[in-house]
This record gives structure tokens, sequence and C-alpha cells, in this order.
């Protein structure tokens, strides 16, 4: 049987003649329901995606992510009907973490200070004591997967070795140590900088709530990169206004687009970022090329090889 793959993620015109090559059929977004049966889906459409799977005479069985998450996926469906789903996780991560260095830069070196007085044209320089170097700082990375990992190699370089939260507390090159997320209260009331890069999991949705901020006295920086439904954003804006938190970076929200009405925008020491860190131009082809190595054992034994997720964990 040949495979038709829908396309919901835009191709190149090489892309396309890399698969053509491989003997699938391709159908665009606009003609999957005059089609023949789909069985693959490559990338993802809110609208088309689920109305696509969910066809009775379409016969997926493979989803290719073109993102590290996929809680946005009708994960009760894909599991009830037994579809594989690989994801896109390690294409975004170089990107994502030098994002963040660049959030953790924007703070401890007095950029956020130096917009606002660029633009009342105001000269005043900040006190030495209030600033401070990557390298002196306690850092905590919740999530010490690809992500994590990343955002550890580039803290590294800056002489400095932070301290992993995961399930188990296992060992990860790049991080001094590791502790379970059932125990981080041993390592959260000495940080600086907690930065949550943790998949969405039923254990790490509204995770970072009223209680966990409580255990905070003054936190330099709270970063968010992993997923916004991780964050009670009411939560954290009493976290600002007590200084449990000094200083935020969010580049993911509880809803998106972050409505207008959020009080987040307004607050001076929060510094937001529309869903775009893991963004660059440098992405495109190592996420093809997943997909493209993941096809090509689809169609030799049925079999996927790269970054196979569990839906049941959710990721």
């Amino acid at each position: 049987m040949t495979e038709r793959i829908l396309a919901l993620q835009p191709l190149t015109t090489e892309q396309r003649d890399r698969l053509v090559k491989t003997n699938v059929e391709i159908v665009d977004a606009a003609d999957w329901e005059s089609s023949e049966p789909i069985t693959v889906i490559f990338g993802w459409d809110p609208e088309v995606g689920p109305a696509a799977l969910m066809a009775p005479n379409n016969q997926v069985r493979w989803i290719q992510t073109t993102s590290a998450g996929i809680d946005y996926l009708p994960l009760d469906w894909i599991r009830a009907h037994d579809i594989a789903v690989t994801n896109a996780s390690g294409a975004f991560s170089p990107a994502i973490a030098e994002s963040t260095i660049g959030y953790l830069l924007y703070f401890l070196r007095g950029f956020n200070e130096a917009v606002k007085n660029q633009a009342g044209h105001f000269w005043q320089r900040p006190l030495r004591r209030d600033l401070a170097m990557i390298g002196s700082q306690t850092i905590v990375i919740y999530g010490t997967g690809s992500i994590g990992q990343a955002i550890a190699k580039l803290l590294n370089g800056f002489g400095n070795q932070p301290i992993g939260v995961n399930r188990t507390g296992h060992d990860v090159p790049g991080f001094q140590s590791a502790v379970a997320l059932d125990d981080d209260h041993s390592v959260i009331k000495d940080a600086d900088i907690i930065i949550n890069a943790m998949p969405a999991t039923t254990k790490t949705v509204g995770y970072f709530n009223e209680s966990f901020f409580k255990q905070l006295d003054g936190l330099r920086i709270f970063v968010n990169v992993g997923r916004g439904k991780s964050v009670d954003e009411k939560a954290l804006m009493n976290a600002l206004l007590y200084q449990n938190v000094l200083h935020v970076a969010l580049d993911v929200f509880e809803t998106e687009p972050l409505p207008k009405t959020s009080r987040l925008w307004d607050y001076p020491n929060v510094l937001i970022t529309p869903h775009q860190t893991g963004f660059a131009k440098d992405d495109e082809k190592p996420v093809f090329d997943m997909f493209m190595k993941n096809l090509q054992s689809w169609l030799t034994d049925g079999k996927l090889t790269v970054n196979v997720t569990n839906p049941t964990q959710g990721y």
C-alpha cells in the first residue's frame, strides 16, 4: 500500500522532491477531504489535523510533529487507536538555549534598566553590586532532556554548573547534580535562577503554583521555556508582588496568544516573548531530516527510530 502523507507543514520544492523519490504520495491540507485514505500526517494544524485524523475513511497510523511537545494533540484518540507519534525533540533545543541565555543576560547585566533609561534619555549607571555574572549564579533547571541539556551546555561555557530536576534524580551530563522532582525543595531555596524546561504531563501541569513560589525568597530570575500550563500565572503574579520572585522571562503561557487583558504585560520586571525561543532558520533542515529518517525506516519495516514518544506519558 502506498503511503499517503498529509503535509500540514509547509514543504520546499527540494523537500517535495525528496519525498516523491521515496514513492509516497503527498496530500496538501486543502485536498485532504477529496483524497484517498491518508496514512501519515507530517506537522499539525488545529483544525485540519483532528478532522483528518478522525475521518472514517482515513487510516492514519503515524504522526510526525514538527514540535518537541505533543500535548496539543488529541492524545486520548491517539492512544485508543494505537497511533504512533514521533516529535522533533532536539531540533529546537540550541535556539531555545541561546534565547534562555539572552534572558539571563538581559536581567543579570542590567539591560532591562538600560532599555527603560534609553526610552527616557536618561544616562544612569547601575550600582556595581546590582549586576551579576552567570558563572556566579546558583541555577536550577527543571527538565534535563534535550532542552535542559542544551541550556546546561551553554551555561557550562560561562563557568556555571547548574543543578537539574528530573523524574528520578538521575545524573545528566552538563549538570553538577540532579534531584528527583519530589525532592526539589532541597535545592530551590538556595537558587538564584530557576528555569523550567519540562514537558507538559499530568504531573507538571500547574506545578509552579502558589505553594511553590512561597518557598522562594527573592529569587533573582524565573524563566519558562517549557510549557505554559506548568505555571499558575496568578500565583506567579503574586510571587512578583510579594517579591518571592524579582524578575521573570516567559515564552509560553496558559493561554496563547497571551490575552491583551493579562496583567503580565504591565509588569516592568517581566520579559514576554510570543512562543518564539525555538525559532531559527537553522531549525528547518533538522526537523525534515528527522522525518525522512523515520519515513525510510517506516517504509522498510514499519518501525520508527527517531524521537518515538509515549502518548500515555505525554512526551
